[in-house]
């Protein structure tokens, strides 16, 4: 009896991704709870990162960093990537502890990351990237050439520390980034709507909540919101990231999970700071410059627009091909798990 008391709650059955947080132990307070909790955790993380970067900055000035590897640049690229990788402990112990469900339900309907449909993914995001690099080059030669690629004056030893890094946490802080927007965003606005008989649940407003337009709207625009605010100029990379952000999150909930976003955002991330690597840009990183946001090149010009449309169209049309072929789940079971 205890142990069923306080088990966790399970995949709420036959629901779309989105609708997954409406579990059995959901209340009317869970959403601004996880709201709260989410926000102290990242108070606390921030406080972490600051006090580090810190440190850095005063060995560094000590002298006591060697002069042959800029240690600030690349400790602040760690840093600034682990930020954002850190981001996946705080959301799973929000799901986990506050939510009060398992943490399966956030990756996918399966109840878990379905690894086999991640590779799957991954390769058919290489071809649109692939193509979206060779496009970008002949276009930025005509419209603005200072954003063709370089060789830049680094050196070996730090491109190689560098590119370590990039290559270890650019795919957590990929899919940090996802777990966060098209994970818990989406599951937080998707849990709003009462279900079909539940009190409210016939409403118009209880409808307009269950379906799935407010949460990929949710989940596709925030970041972009947050960039805005921040870059109030940059109006073409914003445009970029809704564009970005909406595709993803309609594959979220079109394939029933985070495998498709977390896909193209990791290779396009890989692509974009392994250039910012190649051409000695590590300061830019984080700036309004480089967005490690998946976007593909051209940051703060047309051609982001442009690039970004096109490759998450082509995206979009190979993963649902996919999907139909291998029969990938779009719901949770019919029975409770």
């Amino acid at each position: 009896m205890r142990t069923n008391e306080f088990a966790c709650a399970e995949l709420p059955p036959g629901e779309s991704y989105h609708r997954l947080g409406r579990t059995s132990r959901f209340r009317w307070w869970t959403t601004p709870l996880a709201l709260a909790g989410f926000a102290v955790l990242l108070f606390f993380l921030w406080m972490a990162i600051l006090l580090a970067v810190t440190i850095v900055a005063i060995v560094e000035g000590s002298g006591l960093a060697p002069d042959s590897v800029r240690i600030s640049e690349i400790a602040q690229l760690a840093f600034g990537l682990l930020s954002s990788a850190l981001l996946i402990p705080i959301v799973l112990f929000v799901v986990r502890v506050v939510q009060w469900r398992r943490v399966g339900s956030l990756m996918s309907v399966a109840g878990r990351v379905r690894w086999g449909w991640l590779a799957v993914c991954t390769a058919a995001a290489v071809l649109p990237v692939a193509l979206g690099v060779a496009a970008f080059l002949p276009l930025a030669r005509v419209v603005q050439p200072g954003l063709v690629p370089h060789q830049g004056a680094g050196g070996t030893e730090v491109f190689a520390a560098a590119m370590a890094v990039v290559l270890v946490l650019v795919p957590f802080q990929s899919a940090a980034e996802e777990i966060t927007l098209r994970g818990l965003v989406m599951q937080m606005v998707g849990a709003l709507g009462a279900r079909p008989g539940e009190r409210g649940g016939d409403s118009a407003v209880a409808r307009v909540l269950r379906s799935p337009g407010p949460s990929v709207l949710a989940g596709g625009t925030l970041f972009a919101a947050l960039y805005l605010a921040t870059h109030p100029g940059d109006l073409w990379t914003t445009a970029a990231l809704v564009v970005m952000g909406l595709g993803a999150a309609w594959l979220t909930w079109r394939t029933g999970g985070l495998e498709a976003a977390i896909a193209l955002h990791t290779v396009n991330s890989l692509v974009q700071f392994t250039l910012c690597v190649f051409e000695d840009r590590l300061s830019e990183i984080g700036t309004g410059a480089v967005v490690g946001a998946g976007l593909p090149l051209g940051a703060g010009s047309p051609l982001v627009l442009l690039l970004t449309t096109s490759q998450v169209g082509l995206y979009t049309l190979g993963v649902v091909w996919l999907a139909r072929r291998r029969g990938v789940r779009r719901t949770s079971a019919d029975t409770p798990r």
